[in-house]
């Protein structure tokens, strides 16, 4: 368990890569790994393939006490990327164009998880900016998996 201290920043100007591990090694056994946190965009770390959102402060101080967080598993939802972006449109354009539509599709209080070949398309800071719109379209958590695109990220970092 890692705790970041009040007084860092928001969640917003803490690296991905210092948040989560991706996986650990436990006496052998590899555990994916997740993370629960007080801030309602926590669910950026979903663009590096750990499944995170926010929760309340009760919540919170129980899991630094080390007790269970226990909730009922909303409904997961997936989300087909395919293609490749016109070199013409940006970051910010494939963003919103996924924050509106996930709007009109209605996802308040599930999981989305995003698929097929347009996902390799983008670079981890675009699934975090995805991920990290849920609080606009309500969605609890937006995962992108682990992927290429993230391994070598982790590389990188």
């Amino acid at each position: 368990m890692r705790i970041i201290p009040p007084g860092s920043g928001i969640v917003h100007q803490v690296n991905l890569e210092y948040l989560a591990r991706v996986v650990f090694n436990y006496e052998g056994y590899f555990y994916p790994d997740s993370l629960v946190g007080t801030d309602s965009h926590t669910t950026m770390i979903d663009g590096l393939g750990v499944l995170g959102w926010g929760v309340g402060g009760i919540e919170a101080e129980a899991v630094m006490l080390g007790q269970p967080i226990s909730m009922v598993l909303p409904e997961v939802v997936g989300y087909k990327l395919s293609g490749t972006p016109d070199k013409f449109i940006t970051s910010t354009d494939i963003v919103l164009t996924v924050t509106k539509h996930l709007r009109q599709v209605g996802v308040v209080g599930k999981f989305v998880e995003f698929f097929g070949p347009g996902v390799a398309q983008l670079s981890i800071a675009d699934r975090a900016t995805i991920a990290n719109m849920c609080p606009e379209y309500g969605a609890t958590a937006a995962f992108f998996p682990v992927d290429d695109v993230s391994i070598q990220y982790l590389k990188q970092t």
